[in-house]
Parts: structure tokens; sequence; C-alpha cells
């Protein structure tokens, strides 16, 4: 009697209907999945060449920009290795030595005053080391601008162009003029001071001998 019961139901066209609808919606389901896991992949797939597209631009870019780093760096350094040398036109200059013979004016008109008032002994031993106190100021001043004359004049002293040389030169200039033009008003001033005492003793002595005065 089961066993009828079994057969009829499992023969029965409902069951086999239901039986078919519950199997087609469980392939269909499986059917779905299955689209869209390869869509999925699909999708992934396409995102991989992307990415693999945007890292080789990005390689590239990253070349390109070394690239042009280091040829901007090389024209960078060229021009800067540019600037340390000295052209003919400033090497050449007539303010250079004309610079430099000041400053050895300079000294001549100090040395030779200082060696006068020494053997003439007009000056006080105050009067005297203030001399030489304005001297030796004037001459540090000096040779610090002779210093700079020969940095711009030097080869890969100075990162310069041509045109900031030919200004440093002109100012150089003027500066020793300058020290030059008070140095020859400074010793004329002093001398004038000591042949002024000179005179002064001189006519003393006149006068005494004028009025028989010992």
């Amino acid at each position: 009697m089961k066993r009828l019961i079994i057969f009829f139901f499992f023969s029965s066209p409902a069951w086999v209907h239901a039986f078919a609808q519950g199997t087609g919606s469980f392939f269909n389901q499986q059917s779905s999945k299955v689209k869209i896991m390869v869509q999925q992949i699909a999708y992934l797939h396409i995102h991989l060449s992307e990415l693999k597209s945007g890292y080789r631009i990005a390689e590239k870019g990253l070349e390109k920009a070394h690239e042009l780093k280091g040829g901007t760096y090389s024209l960078h350094t060229d021009y800067l290795n540019s600037l340390q040398q000295v052209s003919p036109v400033i090497r050449t200059n007539p303010k250079a030595k004309a610079t430099a013979d000041l400053q050895q004016q300079l000294i001549r008109l100090f040395t030779s005053e200082i060696a006068w008032q020494q053997s003439e002994k007009l000056f006080s031993p105050k009067e005297m080391a203030y001399l030489k106190k304005v001297y030796d100021n004037l001459l540090k001043e000096s040779n610090r601008d002779m210093d700079e004359l020969v940095q711009v004049l030097t080869p890969g002293k100075l990162q310069l162009t041509d045109q900031q040389r030919l200004e440093r030169l002109d100012h150089l200039y003027e500066s020793m003029k300058d020290k030059n033009a008070f140095a020859g008003s400074f010793t004329a001033q002093c001398r004038k001071v000591s042949t002024g005492r000179k005179q002064a003793v001189r006519d003393q002595q006149q006068m005494k001998k004028l009025y028989g005065v010992q």
C-alpha cells in the first residue's frame, strides 16, 4: 500500500510540474550567479588593464620628468659655471688697474707723511699715534676693496654676469677714489699743521735774534 502511495505521489502531474519548476528555478539561479561572476571577472579584467595602462603612463611620465629634470639641472649647472668665468672685457677693464694704482698712491701718501713727521718731530706722540691709526684703518678698508677686486677678476670665485662684474668694478673704483681723496686731504692737513708750527718756530727764533733775546 505504501509503495502505491509513493508511486502515485511521484507520478502525479502536479508533483512533476512542481519539481520541474523547482529544478528550473534552481538552475536559473545558478545560471544568474554564473553570469554575474562572469561579468565581475570581465569588469576586473578591464580594471586591471586600465591599472596597467595607468602604471605605464605614470612610469613614462616619471621617466620624462627625470629626463627633463636632468636636462634642466644640466642647463642650470652650465649657467652657473658660465657665471664663474671672467670675460676678456672684464679682465682688460681699465678701472681694475686704476683701482689698484689708487691704493698704491694712498699708501705712498701716508708712508711719506709718517716718515716726514717722524723726522721733523713737530707732532706730539698722541698726534703721531692718531696719524698712524687713521692710516691703519684706511689701509684695512682699501685692502677689503682689493680683495673683492681680485674675486671679481678671478674665474671661479664669484657667480656674476658681466654686467654685475662691471658694476662691481665701478663701485670699487669709486670707493678707492674716495679713500685716496681722503688720504690726500688728511695728509695735506697734517703737513700744513706741521709746516705752520715749523714756521712759527722760525719766526720765534727771528724775533729772538731781532730783539737779542737768548
